[in-house]
C-alpha cells in the first residue's frame, strides 16, 4: 500500500509538470505572436503616415489616358503594389501600354520625389482617376 500511494503521487506530480510545460509553451507562443502582430501593425501605420502622393496631370487624347503621379512622401513605394482605377474599374493588363518611373520602365521602386507615369489605352474619355499605393493611401483626380 505504501508504494501505490507514492507511485500515484509521483505520477500526478509528473503529469502536472508536463501539463505546466505545455501550457507555458502555448501561452508564450501566443504572446510572441501578439507582440509580432502589434509590431507589424505599428510599422504599417508609420508607413501610411509617411506616404503621400499627388496626381499632377491626367490627360486624355486619341484613345490614351496619360497619368502622372508624384511620390511626395518619405516612403519608398513598390510600383507593382500601386493600382490605378479609371472610373472605378481596374484597367486590364493589356490596356496599360506603359508604366515608368522617371522614364525608367523596368524599375520596381518608386522613391520619394520621383514621378510615376501611366499610359492607358481607353475607349472613351474617363471622368475620374484614382491611384492607390501599397500602404493604402490614395489620390483621386477628376478628368
Amino acid at each position: 500500500m505504501g508504494f501505490s500511494v507514492s507511485g500515484s503521487t509521483a505520477i500526478i506530480f509528473l503529469a502536472m509538470f508536463i501539463s505546466f510545460g505545455m501550457i507555458y509553451s502555448a501561452a508564450y507562443n501566443g504572446f510572441e505572436r501578439i507582440n509580432d502582430a502589434r509590431a507589424d501593425h505599428s510599422e504599417n501605420v508609420l508607413d501610411q503616415q509617411n506616404t503621400a502622393l499627388n496626381i499632377t496631370t491626367v490627360n486624355y487624347s486619341a484613345g490614351y489616358l496619360n497619368i502622372t503621379v508624384n511620390n511626395t512622401g518619405s516612403t519608398t513605394l513598390d510600383v507593382n503594389d500601386t493600382d490605378v482605377l479609371v472610373d472605378g474599374v481596374y484597367p486590364s493588363s493589356g490596356t496599360i501600354v506603359a508604366r515608368d518611373v522617371n522614364g525608367v520602365s523596368d524599375t520596381k521602386l518608386w522613391l520619394p520625389g520621383e514621378t510615376l507615369h501611366y499610359r492607358i489605352n481607353v475607349s472613351t474619355g474617363p471622368t475620374r482617376v484614382k491611384v492607390v499605393t501599397g500602404p493604402g493611401l490614395a489620390d483621386t483626380e477628376a478628368v
